[in-house]
């Protein structure tokens, strides 16, 4: 029986304790191997040197959205409540009142909903380690999840299990001793659907994998001439409007005509974003994380927010 994880955004998470399906298997990547010639590394980089590279979960660049939705339909429930009672009450006919218990249960659910983007943390965090090859994940309840980053099975996983036509984005799993059974999942975040999806998987999943197998140098060199932008310093502090409003315009880079009509949907968005950013704590590693991940002092490959030249691509 497949149940869900507690990790990142939203009351589900990730299914586990299930079976990997054949998506999965058929897009499995091999560490050691090139997933691609060329990489990317969409906007998700926290942190980067020597060490380790830090970057964002699958659910930060839609954080706002759940909030937005929820408080939607929260509004819309209220109002059925509301008119329920006083239909009840002036007609004398208690059915309105019986009835008003199915908004109360959505008003239920999405504010379930709501809780699980605001009120929480601002991101997930996930630290690889190339020096010690371990990865780090920030979990929804505060802990942390360390694995070999070669105990991991990274594939690439589609939102409506192997059919096709779903949402995909690169998954670390952590099977049980079977090698079949999905224990535990951590997605990185690059949301993307169809075939130059996929390909934008491969390129993504490629920029980790060289940096954990080759090093910043190699990896940086073999950027060029994609310049290396980083997040604003969110592990210090709250992002602002601007920036989230520019982030959800971004996701549509290359499609001016587009990003300007879907501002009816980006700017309320962004202003429930920064409403879940300011409700929400800046998660902090652990101790023993930072020992385990000290950088060297002097480290040339150091690039963390101050390292922003050029602002967000268009």
């Amino acid at each position: 029986m497949t149940t869900f994880s507690a990790y990142g955004m939203g009351p589900k998470g990730f299914l586990v304790n299930r079976p990997l399906n054949d998506y999965e298997r058929e897009h499995h990547f091999d560490v050691k191997r090139r997933a691609s010639d060329r990489m990317h590394y969409d906007m998700s980089l926290i942190k980067l040197n020597s060490t380790f590279v830090e970057c964002v979960d699958k659910w930060y660049s839609m954080r706002g959205f759940v909030a937005m939705v929820g408080t939607t339909f929260f509004a819309v429930a209220l109002y059925a409540i509301g008119a329920g009672i006083y239909l009840a009450t002036t007609m004398s006919d208690w059915f309105f009142a019986v009835a008003a218990l199915i908004p109360a249960g959505v008003a239920l659910f999405v504010t379930k909903a709501f809780l699980s983007d605001a009120f929480t943390y601002t991101h997930y965090p996930i630290r690889l380690n190339r020096k010690n090859r371990q990865v780090y994940a920030f979990r929804r309840d505060g802990t942390v999840l360390k694995a070999g980053w070669d105990e991991f099975y990274w594939t690439i996983y589609n939102t409506k299990l192997g059919m096709g036509g779903g949402d995909l984005n690169v998954m670390g799993h952590l099977l049980d001793k079977d090698g079949a059974t999905v224990k535990e999942s951590i997605g990185l975040s690059l949301v993307d659907a169809g075939e130059p999806g996929r390909q934008n998987q491969l390129m993504f999943f490629e920029f980790f994998r060289r940096y954990m197998e080759e090093g910043p140098g190699p990896t940086l060199e073999a950027l060029k001439p994609v310049p290396l932008i980083m997040l604003p310093g969110v592990d210090k502090e709250k992002e602002n409007w601007l920036f989230g409003w520019e982030l959800l315009t971004a996701s549509l880079k290359g499609m001016p005509l587009l990003q300007l009509l879907l501002q009816v949907f980006f700017l309320p968005i962004s202003l429930f974003r920064w409403i879940v950013m300011r409700t929400s704590k800046i998660p902090r590693w652990p101790q023993w994380v930072e020992d385990e991940c000290a950088i060297e002092p002097g480290d040339p490959w150091v690039r963390d927010g101050r390292h922003r030249a050029g602002g967000l691509p268009g």
